[in-house]
């Protein structure tokens, strides 16, 4: 079993659980539940996508074969959504195939059921090791808090839009990565339409908060936010 020290580390973590099988879903929501910030459960691949965008969880654990949409199929259809979300997959088929689709698909982690929950949690404890290291330093005396989604100018918060808020958080959960106009639009603008001259004007609202160099334009591609070191 775990260290509890360890596990103090998904505190801040919210889980979504995709499986439909209820009474595996149950022992999983009762071994996650008490150390985790937020337990979700879907019955199927379609539910879970839907709660996915919904209510927006720190990663999703899985399983393959479901009714209405395959875990795989849910799994793609959410990195289009979000293309950097940890996955963990887990199923009783661990044929070839899955394997090679699971890792087409970005899956973070492939677990053979019975699940062993200590395997579970160390799995999930590696695919949110960037979460619960949560302060992101930037320049001068600015920072970001992931837990929270706040931007901070030394011990004073930075009020941000809703839209606003929605970029940081994408941009520092890929820190030192460009996110493509694409996910943008998927992530921040959900089911509306952005346009480039919109989200330009966002960037500048943003800058003008805080710093003109904390998101810098990478042209044809889209953004990124930069920082040297994370706490």
């Amino acid at each position: 079993m775990l260290d509890t020290k360890v596990l103090k580390k998904l505190a801040n973590i919210h889980v979504l659980i995709v499986e439909d099988d209820e009474m595996t879903a149950h022992v999983i929501h009762q071994s996650l539940n008490f150390h985790c910030k937020k337990v979700d459960v879907a019955n199927n691949g379609m539910e879970g996508f839907e709660m996915y965008e919904k209510n927006r969880p720190d990663v999703v654990i899985a399983d393959i074969n479901m009714p209405e949409m395959s875990g795989l199929d849910m799994v793609k259809a959410l990195h289009e959504v979000c293309p950097h979300l940890p996955v963990i997959i887990m199923t009783s088929y661990d044929s070839s195939e899955n394997m090679l689709e699971s890792i087409n698909q970005g899956v973070y982690s492939y677990l053979r059921k019975p699940i062993r929950i200590e395997e579970l949690q160390t799995a999930l404890l590696m695919a949110t090791k960037n979460i619960y290291n949560s302060n992101i330093k930037l320049e001068d005396e600015f920072h970001y808090d992931c837990n929270s989604k706040t931007l901070y100018n030394g011990y004073k918060q930075i009020k941000l839009t809703k839209t606003e808020k929605e970029l940081v958080h994408l941009l520092m959960s890929n820190i030192n990565k460009v996110v493509d106009f694409t996910t943008i639009e998927s992530y921040v603008w959900q089911e509306k339409s952005m346009s480039i001259e919109a989200l330009r004007m966002c960037v500048k609202k943003i800058r003008a908060k805080s710093y003109l160099k904390l998101i810098q334009s990478v042209p044809g591609c889209g953004y990124i936010i930069n920082s040297e070191s994370n706490d």
